[in-house]
């Protein structure tokens, strides 16, 4: 025998029917509101678990696509402008230096010059202080702060222990004159009071430090700063035997008379100034370490924690003082975009590695020999001035002296001469290079900046692929939706109808 079938059951059996009818209009009226297969993961695992894998990686690409990439590109334009410019004022100081070379310039023009080198060094490392959204780019990993100091900041409260690394072969050599003609000691000189010295042209041997106005540093004992070496087996080269002289402008007159064995620091150039045979020892060093103290830095000054390993001193509101050690990594600063999956590219340039703290002394070097010139030629108008005063024309022995004066002043300038003119070819040389330094490194940025032209293709490629994949996955066309609805509703009125025409029926219908 069959089973028995009540009315209940059949009631039963087409409300269930009739809600699962209502069940599948409901979930074809959410797709057709939102397009999308499915509201919630447990309506297809399947479709859900695909959905959040592809949604990450569009979204990933889309940072990539939009915000990493752009970022880095403006990075490298920012950089470039900066390199550009800095290479207009490197070519116009080769300018004065293919000038002074030759002796080009005239007399009155040489304060005019000095003016514009300092301009130009100026501007130089200032372009190091370019940024990109409130960020310095050639701070490395310091993006908080400007390569140089800044006229915003307090430079007073700033204090630093240096220690530079230079190789023997920075050291270099010049032609220097010893006890120079002073017009203004005349008078001491015609009276007695003073012995006349005539001038003597000497060769000295040098080093020149990052910074002018050294100060004793803290781990130099009683020196105004400690002098290691090592050769180029990286053996320690013995200095102790050599003693190190601290020069001050009053010492103007001594200071490149350096005995042997002995080293001249001259506070105020920042130069080291060593006998011949300290030099002999240190040409051929493969890394020589100085540490100074620097106490009081100007605008436009570099800022040592860009450059050197150094410790900070920073006086705080409260009258404390706090103290940050900084050292240069072996492998540089670099600030790294993920720019695409397992992919990531530099973007900054360091300081350091473009805008030497070399240029400085470069430019330095030449104002300091124009300045040289400048005054013995000063010195000369002077003197010859003398000659037209009654005071001293109408003076035997005045006339005489300034006379003698007279002489070894024109043999001074005509070595300051020769000075300047060496100087001003020697650094042709130095400026030349260093445009074909920032040269690679601008075709260097060109090349980052085509390879991340490249990894924007091709990621624009996978985003609009993976887009799509993301809306096969989850999203439907119109016209599937609309056909789903229509046959989804039409089953549901059906299921309406016949459940309806079930349950009116009861056992009374049948009696």
């Amino acid at each position: 025998m069959g089973m028995r079938i009540t009315n209940q059951m059949i009631n039963n059996n087409a409300v269930r029917n009739l809600q699962r009818s209502m069940s599948e209009v409901d979930r074809r009226t959410k797709q057709m509101t939102s397009g999308k297969k499915i509201s919630q993961a447990s309506e297809d695992p399947v479709i859900a678990v695909r959905a959040l894998k592809l949604r990450t990686t569009v979204n990933q690409l889309e940072q990539y696509k939009d915000k990493n990439i752009p970022d880095a590109n403006s990075w490298y334009e920012i950089s470039n402008t900066s390199l550009d410019n800095v290479v207009k004022r490197i070519k116009d100081i080769n300018d004065y230096c293919v000038q002074g070379s030759t002796d080009s310039f005239g007399s009155t023009d040489r304060s005019a010059i000095i003016d514009s080198l300092k301009e130009l060094q100026t501007m130089i490392y200032e372009e190091g202080n370019a940024t990109y959204a409130g960020r310095y780019i050639f701070s490395g990993y310091k993006t908080d702060r400007p390569l140089t100091f800044t006229k915003t900041d307090d430079v007073t409260k700033y204090s630093y222990d240096i220690t530079e690394h230079i190789k023997g072969t920075d050291l270099d050599t010049k032609k220097v004159v010893v006890d120079s003609v002073k017009y203004t000691d005349v008078d001491d000189y015609i009276s007695g009071a003073k012995n006349y010295e005539q001038p003597d042209p000497v060769q000295v041997y040098r080093l020149n430090l990052a910074y002018e106005g050294i100060e004793e540093n803290n781990n130099a004992g009683d020196s105004v700063l400690s002098l290691k070496a090592k050769d180029s087996a990286g053996n320690d080269i013995d200095l102790s035997s050599y003693t190190i002289n601290v020069k001050t402008t009053a010492d103007s007159d001594t200071y490149y008379d350096v005995p042997a064995g002995q080293i001249n620091v001259i506070k105020e150039t920042g130069e080291i100034i060593f006998g011949e045979d300290v030099y002999n020892v240190l040409k051929t060093a493969e890394d020589i370490e100085v540490s100074y103290a620097k106490t009081k830095f100007d605008v436009s000054d570099i800022r040592p924690e860009h450059y050197f390993d150094c410790t900070q001193y920073t006086e705080q509101p409260d009258g404390t003082v706090k103290t940050v050690d900084y050292t240069q990594p072996e492998g540089g600063q670099g600030i790294y975009y993920e720019v695409n999956f397992n992919q990531s590219i530099k973007v900054n340039l360091e300081g350091k590695d473009v805008i030497s703290s070399k240029i400085g002394n470069y430019i330095n070097d030449l104002i300091y020999t124009l300045n040289d010139l400048k005054d013995a030629e000063d010195a000369q108008k002077k003197l010859k001035a003398m000659l037209e005063d009654n005071q001293y024309a109408s003076d035997e022995n005045s006339v005489a002296q300034i006379n003698r004066m007279l002489t070894d002043i024109d043999a001074e300038i005509a070595v300051k001469k020769e000075t300047m003119q060496k100087t001003f070819s020697a650094n042709i040389t130095h400026f030349q290079d260093y445009l074909a330094d920032i040269s690679a490194t601008q075709s260097d940025i060109g090349s980052r900046m085509t390879k991340l032209s490249m990894i924007k293709t091709r990621v624009e490629e996978q985003y609009a692929s993976f887009k799509e994949l993301k809306s096969q996955n989850e999203d439907m066309e119109t016209e599937d939706i609309v056909t789903d609805f229509n046959e989804a509703n039409l089953v549901y009125e059906s299921a309406l109808a016949a459940t309806s025409n079930v349950m009116d029926k009861t056992l009374l219908d049948y009696i």
